[in-house]
Parts: structure tokens; sequence; C-alpha cells
């Protein structure tokens, strides 16, 4: 990544295909044993990745076994990879998939560091996190207060990026994060004062 940062300053021009390692690899002559390396490990992280996610879909559905869950989001990732080839830029496709992720975690994490070092002063009752009508099961299993939050956030995130000094410096992001943070805050401290 760095190399194609500084071929690009140097050169005052950016190459898409500087960036692709199996290009790069084809023009320095390293043919078949750089593309094995390259295959290899972009199977390894991949299946990480999948790994990641099958867990983290048995822990949405606890009736459903792993070995199903991966082939769920394996069969998912498959079908989603082909989207750039149906869409005019995989450029434009890949930026719209790290805002998708900007939008929607951003906020989450921003609740999730809140509520950990903040509101709960790093201290959570491990045994109750999943009990049900436990002091973490809120209405239903749903904590209304952190979603309406997480909510806030996403909109916030939406109309920040349509600001063009927004979206070219500092992304919406952070900022959204920020005003999640406030908004969980005081709605948490509101609420607090309404029980006591």
């Amino acid at each position: 990544m760095t190399a194609t940062i500084a071929t690009a300053i140097t050169l005052n021009h950016f190459d898409p295909n500087n960036a692709d390692p199996s290009t790069i690899a084809a023009k320095l002559g390293l043919g078949v044993l750089a593309l094995l390396v390259i295959v290899i490990t972009s199977t390894t992280a991949n299946a990480v990745n999948l790994m990641a996610a099958g867990s983290a879909l048995t822990n949405i559905f606890p009736k459903l076994k792993l070995t199903p869950a991966l082939w769920c989001v394996t069969l998912l990732a498959t079908v989603v990879t082909f989207i750039p080839v149906y869409v005019a830029s995989f450029l434009t496709t890949f930026e719209t998939f790290l805002d998708s992720i900007g939008m929607f975690l951003g906020p989450e994490i921003a609740i999730f560091l809140v509520d950990y070092f903040w509101i709960r002063r790093r201290h959570y009752q491990v045994d109750a996190l999943n009990t049900i009508a436990g002091p973490y099961w809120y209405t239903k299993g749903y904590y209304l207060t952190a979603l309406f939050s997480w909510v806030i956030g996403v909109i916030s995130y939406l109309i920040l990026n349509q600001f063009a000094i927004v979206h070219a410096y500092t992304g919406a992001t952070f900022i959204a994060m920020l005003i999640t943070a406030l908004f969980y805050r005081v709605a948490v401290q509101l609420q607090t004062k309404k029980v006591i």
C-alpha cells in the first residue's frame, strides 16, 4: 500500500492497475509463484472472515449449527462478490460498501464505547449478559435507548455525508460517532434521573 501511494505521489498520477498485486507480479515476471501466494493468502483471509460471519450468525440464531451457518454466509458472500460485475464501476461499489460500514458500525461502536467506559465504568455483570429478564434484558431483549441512538447516528451520517467538505476531508463516520455518543450519554442520563 505504501509503495502504491509513493508511486502515485511521485508520478502525480494514480493508476488502479498499480494497486493490483497480480498485475504488479506479472509485470515483474514473478508469474505463477506470485499468483499462488496471492491466491493462498486471499483464501486464508477470506476463510477467517467467513468463520467470523458464520459464528456471528449462530449467535443471532442459537438453534443454527455452525456448518449450515458457514454455508449460508459463504453463499451470500459469493453472490455479493458478483455485484461489481453488474455495476458500472467496481470502485463505486467498493466505496458504497465502505460507506455502509462507516454508517452502520460507527454509531454502534460509539454506543459500545460510551456504555462500557463512561456509563458502566468498565463493570458489566458478565453472568447476567445472557439472562432472560436480567439487568440487561431491557424491553423484551432490546435496549430501545441504544437502538434509537444508533438510528440517530445513521441518520446523522446520511445528512453529514451530503456535505462536500465533510465527504472530502474527514468523512462522516467520526462526526456521526460523536453525535451518537453524546445523544446516547444524554439519553441514558435522562433515563437514570427518571428512575431515581
